[in-house]
């Protein structure tokens, strides 16, 4: 008995000891991979907060841009990478709720796959028109277009973005016809736009705002369900009258499962401190990002409301990726 009391001693005194790795953390340079190209929202949320996040830890961060298959190849590398807080992952709502919910097999679990680190910042989506196109209002577009044999073409930046989902929910809401425009970005989705070829997109308000403050894009809502404090004169949908819509790309950073404690909660403070930070928070809303640190707790809950919400919105509107 007094050798089996001693080697439990043990075990639970080095059960309570943190690992040297952990306690060492960090001891070289941490990989943050981005799902999407570099020059994108995305990227540049990144790149301004690793930036923050290399001066609180004293190791840089660096961003490394892995495209492909709306987030999956970026998020299927990081659930296999090594958990030791080294390579970690911007996952946003695509990654961690509506993929899951409409591709069949994504290659990882969104609960299982990771440890949520902390939220980063969310982006309203906007619906935005030409600058002489005849609406004012969202509303005023979807009533327009039940006089028109197609309805309302509307671009956005994908099948199963959330751009896709809230403007098919207030269609349905609205009673409205739409004939969905899927692009591979905002750039070619307004182009069209100006070239009359859609009459309104759904894009971010990250990807807009400038050109809605020069005049040269009319914005119609905000899919939202309040107004952005980054552009508080554009109006939300549901203020219209276009039903209950409350959808957003939001972002976080999420390391493989099974990361150490500690490790996680070290690079959860980086991240807050670097949020916090005066320089990094005043580029981010210039990019019409807002800034939205929290535990690694909160974001793990949010992530697991977010899906519950896409769940119920998906089935309603009977969106599938077919």
């Amino acid at each position: 008995m007094t050798i089996l009391r001693t080697a439990l001693a043990a075990l639970l005194a080095l059960a309570a000891t943190p690992p040297a790795a952990a306690a060492d953390f960090p001891a070289h340079p941490i990989n943050l991979i981005v799902p999407f190209a570099a020059g994108g929202t995305t990227d540049l949320l990144a790149r301004t907060v690793a930036g923050g996040m290399s001066r609180q830890l004293g190791q840089a961060v660096v961003v490394i841009n892995r495209p492909g298959a709306g987030t999956v190849v970026a998020a299927q590398s990081v659930a296999k990478a090594p958990a030791d807080g080294y390579t970690l992952l911007v996952a946003s709502n695509a990654t961690l709720a509506i993929n899951p919910l409409l591709m069949k097999d994504v290659g990882y679990s969104p609960t299982d796959s990771f440890d949520h680190v902390s939220l980063l910042g969310t982006v309203p989506n906007v619906v935005v028109a030409r600058p002489d196109a005849p609406w004012t209002t969202l509303v005023q577009a979807l009533d327009q277009a039940r006089e028109r044999p197609k309805g309302l073409a509307y671009g956005s930046m994908g099948a199963g973005t959330s751009n896709h989902i809230g403007m098919e929910l207030v269609g349905l809401q609205r009673s409205a016809t739409l004939l969905h425009v899927p692009y591979k970005g905002s750039a070619p989705a307004l182009v069209d736009l100006m070239g009359g070829n859609v009459d309104v997109v759904v894009d971010t308000l990250a990807a807009t705002l400038p050109q809605v403050r020069t005049g040269k894009l009319k914005a119609l809502a905000i899919l939202s369900a309040k107004r952005s404090p980054l552009a508080p004169e554009i109006g939300t949908a549901q203020e219209q009258g276009a039903g209950e819509v409350d959808l957003y790309s939001w972002f976080g950073i999420v390391a493989p499962a099974g990361t150490p404690a500690p490790v996680v909660e070290r690079l959860n403070a980086a991240v807050r401190a670097a949020l916090a930070d005066p320089g990094v928070a005043a580029t981010l809303k210039q990019a019409a990002i807002e800034p939205a640190g929290s535990t690694p707790a909160r974001f793990a809950e949010f992530a697991a409301r977010q899906r519950e919400l896409y769940a119920r919105i998906i089935e309603r509107t009977r969106i599938t990726l077919n």
